[in-house]
């Protein structure tokens, strides 16, 4: 655990996994002052997230989320793991993560960008990696986090943001690098 600056305090720590550390800070800026929180994940090692695709359909699981109290169609993702950094490093956790989470393997994975969750309390931020993968491939063992595992179409992915089924933050940022990215022509 790195050395509290001034004004620095640990609340909670949890040996994990994933491990978790609550650290309260107090902030002067621009004339202003006040406490602010911050939670550090693994570390604040970056996590991912894979936009699967293959054929116009996107690989995606359903997870159910505690916090929410609802589950969310979302795209495959997962802490980075501390060794390394920079995109192959990234490209390495998000192959991990999404065969865990879907069985598939992929290929031709590339970084589209990198999002922050939530800047002002998330210490840490998630790269988005593009893939792609073989809809007739036989899917290896799933890791049993997700409740089901689902092809979607690509072009009904704006109908199902505007019912609500798919609605977290790291999959709308995600469809959004991956959207900027077919535009551009990369």
């Amino acid at each position: 655990m790195p050395e509290p600056h001034p004004g620095q305090r640990l609340v909670y720590a949890w040996s994990g996994p994933p491990s978790l550390e609550l650290w309260t800070e107090d902030v002067s800026r621009n004339g202003r002052s006040w406490l602010q929180h911050r939670l550090v994940a693994e570390h604040g090692t970056p996590g991912v997230v894979i936009v699967a695709e293959a054929d116009g359909h996107f690989a995606m699981v359903e997870h159910w989320r505690p916090a929410a109290g609802r589950s969310f169609l979302e795209f495959p993702r997962g802490f980075g793991s501390p060794a390394g950094s920079g995109p192959d490093r990234a490209v390495h956790d998000a192959a991990r993560e999404l065969e865990e989470e879907t069985g598939l393997q992929g290929t031709r994975f590339r970084v589209l960008g990198s999002v922050w969750a939530d800047s002002s309390l998330l210490q840490g931020h998630a790269v988005v990696v593009a893939a792609t993968v073989d809809r007739s491939a036989e899917p290896l063992t799933r890791d049993g986090e997700i409740d089901e595992f689902r092809w979607v179409p690509v072009d009904s992915v704006p109908a199902l943001m505007g019912a609500g089924e798919i609605a977290d933050g790291l999959t709308l940022s995600a469809y959004a690098f991956w959207a900027g990215d077919r535009t551009t022509g990369q």
